[in-house]
C-alpha cells in the first residue's frame, strides 16, 4: 500500500479539522482545482465541523489525546501546522505517532465524521478506471505466501520508505489473503526510526476482474482500499501496481518484491524487462533500503508540552497570529516563514 499518500491525506484532514473547529480556515494563494481532500485543505477549502461531536460522540478519545497525552496533542498540532504537506506530515507521525492519535482520528474522522468531507473533491470511479494496469491472467496468488521484501518502489514520494516487508498468508477455507505490512520512517529531528505495522485483508479477484487482489486496511485510524495488480512474476520477484483510495484522497504506485532484501542481478534483468513491457520507466524506480539496523522499541509514553506547543495551539484559533502564517519545515527542525 502507499503509506505516504495516506499521510498526505491525514495531514489534510487534521488541518481541516482543527481549522474548522476554530472556525478559522485560511485561504492559500494558489490557483487550480483540488484533486483530493488533502489538496482541498491545502488550498484553503473550508470544511464544516460539528464541535459538539468532538466532546460528545468522541469525548473519550478527545480527552485522551488533548488532556492526558502530550505526545498525541503534539502530533495533532504538528499535522495541522503542516498545512497538507506530505513530507512535513510524515515527520509528525515519525516523531509523535501513537495509538491515542490513531484512536482520535478514527473516531472524529472515520466513525463519527465530526468533520464533513466535501463532495466532489475527486471522482474515485474515474480514477480507478484510468490507466488500468494489465494483470497476469493466470497468476496463482498462493505463490505470494510467506515473507517478501519490497526492493523497488515506483512513486518516489510514496513508495520508498526503508525496511519494507510483506508477509502473505493464504486462507484456503474462504479463498482470501492477508498480508502484514511493515516499514520504517526515519526520524530526522530526534534520530532513529519509527516502525509501523499494519494488516491488510485481501479478496482474491476472478480472472475476469481487472485486478488480482482487492485489499482493505487501516492506518492512522483511517481505512483505505486498494486494487492490486500482479503484472509479472517469477520465483525470485513479483512486479505489482496498485490503485487505492481512502475517505480523503486517491493514489497509485508500484513495487518490486523479492525473497531477499536486495534484488539480485539476475532478477533485476528479468523484472526490468517486465516493467518496461508494462509501460514503466525503470529509471524511475527507487531502491528501497532494507539494511534495517537494530533499534530500541517504539516509545509511546506520554510527553509533556512546552512553549512552542502553546504557540501551535494559538495558531489553531488564529492562523498567522504568532508566526505570520508559518509552517514547520519538512524535517521538523524549526519553521519556515510564509508571509
Amino acid at each position: 500500500m502507499s503509506y505516504a499518500s495516506t499521510v498526505r491525506s491525514t495531514a489534510g484532514v487534521v488541518l481541516g479539522l482543527l481549522l474548522a473547529v476554530a472556525a478559522a480556515a485560511s485561504a492559500m494563494a494558489e490557483d487550480g482545482s483540488p484533486t483530493g481532500f488533502a489538496e482541498f485543505a491545502r488550498k484553503g477549502g473550508k470544511m464544516d465541523a460539528d464541535v459538539g461531536c468532538f466532546f460528545n460522540q468522541c469525548g473519550k478519545q478527545t480527552k485522551a489525546c488533548f488532556v492526558e497525552d502530550g505526545r498525541c496533542l503534539k502530533g495533532a498540532t504538528c499535522l495541522a501546522r503542516c498545512r497538507g504537506d506530505p513530507d512535513c506530515a510524515t515527520q509528525c507521525f515519525a516523531e509523535f505517532g501513537c495509538p491515542r492519535l490513531d484512536a482520535w482520528l478514527n473516531c472524529t474522522v472515520e466513525k463519527e465524521q465530526c468533520v464533513s468531507v466535501p463532495a466532489g473533491t475527486y471522482d474515485v470511479r474515474k480514477f480507478y478506471a484510468e490507466q488500468v494496469p494489465t494483470k497476469l491472467k493466470d497468476f496463482d496468488v498462493r505463490k505470494l505466501e510467506g515473507k517478501w521484501y519490497k526492493v523497488r518502489g515506483y512513486n518516489k514520494k510514496y513508495d520508498c520508505y526503508p525496511c519494507q516487508t510483506n508477509v502473505f498468508k493464504y486462507n484456503a477455507a474462504d479463498n482470501t489473503m492477508e498480508t502484514e505490512v511493515s516499514l520504517r520512517l526515519a526520524r530526522l529531528r530526534s534520530g532513529g526510526y519509527w516502525e509501523n505495522t499494519l494488516t491488510e485483508k485481501m479478496q482474491i479477484q476472478a480472472p475476469s476482474d481487472r485486478s488480482t487482489l482487492f485489499a482493505k486496511g487501516e492506518i492512522f485510524g483511517l481505512s483505505f482500499q486498494e486494487e492490486w495488480y500482479v503484472l509479472a512474476a517469477d520465483e525470485d520477484f513479483v512486479l505489482t501496481a496498485y490503485v487505492g483510495n481512502n475517505l480523503q484522497d486517491a493514489y497509485r504506485g508500484g513495487f518490486v518484491y523479492a525473497r531477499t532484501p536486495v534484488l539480485s542481478a539476475a532478477a533485476e534483468a528479468k523484472v526490468r524487462a517486465a516493467a518496461q513491457k508494462n509501460g514503466f520507466d525503470w529509471s524511475k524506480f527507487c531502491i528501497i533500503d532494507n539494511a534495517c539496523p537494530a533499534q530500541p522499541p517504539v516509545d509511546y509514553t506520554p510527553m509533556s508540552m512546552n512553549l512552542d506547543d502553546v504557540q501551535d495551539l494559538v495558531e489553531w484559533f488564529a492562523p498567522g497570529s504568532t508566526r505570520g502564517g508559518t509552517v514547520k519545515d519538512s524535517n521538523g527542525q524549526g519553521l519556515q516563514l510564509q508571509w
